[in-house]
């Protein structure tokens, strides 16, 4: 199951889970890496290490740049990563809201809802 917080961030899971896959097979891991078990934990920690420092940020900055019509830059983007993921509830903050601000008001509203929600935990993966 494939848990997301908006499209953004559903299609780059998919696109990164399947391009590793890919990789496993092209490079041929899965012969060279015994038992199955410790390959499916080498491609599932290489996973999660590329979502958390690079996919994440990505989708962040498309969920702002393209959903919310907001120009961001991809330092800000990983800070709204905290926004923009699920937290440990399974929630995540949409801020569909400053979709209906001018479009000069929204970057501020965007970093006045991150210090709102400084404390807030997004989920691991």
């Amino acid at each position: 199951m494939l848990v997301y917080s908006h499209i953004w961030d559903a299609l780059l899971k998919l696109i990164s889970i399947f391009g590793i896959m890919g990789l496993v097979v092209r490079f041929k891991l899965d012969e060279r890496i015994h038992p199955a078990a410790l390959m499916i934990t080498v491609v599932t920690v290489i996973w999660v290490l590329l979502y958390r420092q690079y996919i994440s940020i990505l989708s962040s900055w498309l969920y702002a740049r393209l959903a919310l019509g907001t120009g961001v830059t991809f330092s800000e983007a990983k800070a709204l990563r905290k926004l923009f993921q699920l937290d440990l509830s399974g929630k995540w903050i949409p801020l569909k809201a400053v979709k209906q601000l001018p479009s000069e008001q929204r970057h501020d509203a965007l970093l006045h809802a991150l210090s709102t929600y400084a404390s807030r935990r997004a989920m691991l993966f």
